[in-house]
């Protein structure tokens, strides 16, 4: 047994919900608890994919950037290599 308390929108919501379904409130929020800790347990139990989606930085590991800008790369080290042979 617990009890527990709800403000006033909470509790208009609780009653207004009992009344629609024709249960008590304690039955409304017995099922309610009972449904959200449920999603809760599943949600917690990741696959391991979703495991790897959660470490798994956004930007990767910048090859895909640095092949994308390897003109301006190879550009640059050019110039650099250029300016050193005619000092």
């Amino acid at each position: 047994m617990i009890t527990a308390r709800l403000d006033s929108q909470a509790e208009e919501a609780l009653t207004k919900v009992a009344k629609l379904l024709g249960l008590t409130k304690s039955d409304v929020v017995r099922e309610s608890v009972k449904e959200y800790c449920g999603k809760v347990i599943k949600e917690g139990q990741k696959t391991p994919w979703q495991v790897y989606q959660a470490l798994h930085r956004p930007g990767g590991s910048g090859h895909r950037k640095r092949l994308a800008k390897q003109r301006e790369i190879i550009r640059k080290h050019l110039e650099k290599r250029r300016k050193q042979w005619s000092s």
